[in-house]
């Protein structure tokens, strides 16, 4: 069993954009645009997901070049990082999904231990899966985690100040 990491990703923010400026906001912050629903792409440390046909949500640590729209309006997304060769036995065990499906850059919205999740393979890092909740639930998927990465194996568990 290899070590597995759970933390919290404190510094990023997070935008949801909808509408016909969408794309054009994306580019003009110079951010990529996915081409189809529920694909994401990833550019320096932002990741932009399209969740429909013209709405894109994007997330990137705090400092970055925030996209500007009519539509486009803050998230509060709590962002945890998983990561160690056996993510995959800890998702397993929270969600019905398989995600020896998932490849690196792929996108999903599911729910994880019961709570509606948006997850991300990072392309870079195919070791990784982050994941971003509702900030009410983080504490709950915060402690979920910790007590399946417990049973799973070797953890590293920092939930931040949830």
């Amino acid at each position: 069993m290899t070590q597995l990491n759970f933390e919290r990703l404190a510094d990023w923010q997070g935008w949801i954009m909808t509408g016909p400026d969408s794309t054009s906001a994306l580019t003009g912050a110079g951010l990529p645009v996915p081409d189809g629903p529920l694909s994401a792409l990833q550019a320096d440390a932002a990741i932009v997901a399209r969740t429909g046909r013209d709405e894109f949500m994007v997330f990137m640590p705090s400092g970055g070049s925030a996209p500007v729209g009519e539509w486009c309006f803050q998230r509060h997304d709590t962002i945890f990082r998983l990561s160690g060769a056996d993510w995959l036995a800890v998702m397993a065990q929270l969600c019905q999904f398989d995600f020896r499906q998932m490849r690196p850059g792929d996108w999903q919205m599911l729910a994880v231990a019961g709570i509606n999740c948006w997850l991300y393979a990072p392309a870079d890092r195919p070791d990784t899966l982050l994941l971003g909740c509702d900030p009410g639930f983080s504490a709950y998927l915060a402690h979920t985690f910790e007590a399946v990465i417990n049973d799973v194996g070797q953890t590293s568990v920092d939930r931040g100040d949830v």
